[in-house]
């Protein structure tokens, strides 16, 4: 038993989550980059997940961090407009102990059934 679906929705629920921020944030104001976002999942012949790619454009990382136009990583509010606007860390790696704690449960319950189903009644 695979988790495509399972791993496709938290895909899709990370992108949720990233757009929210960036409106939260008001990150751009043509909402390129809020429409920019992607996922791709890499499947195995034996249609397991081998991995999850997020894609979006790249000038969303130097909002992220307050970097651009002169202003250097570290220098972001130093005598320059650039603030920092961390839409992605957080979240991102929130969600991924979220998808830990779903997996873990899945395989516990997958576990449960092969057990149940291997017991000779």
């Amino acid at each position: 038993m695979n988790n495509y679906d399972t791993l496709k929705a938290w895909a899709d629920i990370v992108i949720e989550r990233f757009e929210y921020k960036i409106v939260q944030l008001k990150v751009g104001s043509t909402g390129e980059l809020l429409n920019s976002f992607t996922s791709q999942l890499f499947v195995d012949s034996g249609g397991n997940v081998e991995k999850i790619v997020f894609g979006f454009l790249y000038y969303g990382r130097f909002v992220d961090m307050g970097v651009g136009s002169g202003a250097k990583f570290g220098e972001a509010g130093l005598g320059n407009n650039r603030r920092a606007k961390p839409w992605m860390g957080k979240v991102f790696f929130g969600q991924v102990a979220e998808l830990g704690r779903i997996l873990a449960e899945k395989t516990g319950q997958q576990a449960q059934i092969a057990i149940f189903e291997s017991i000779d009644c």
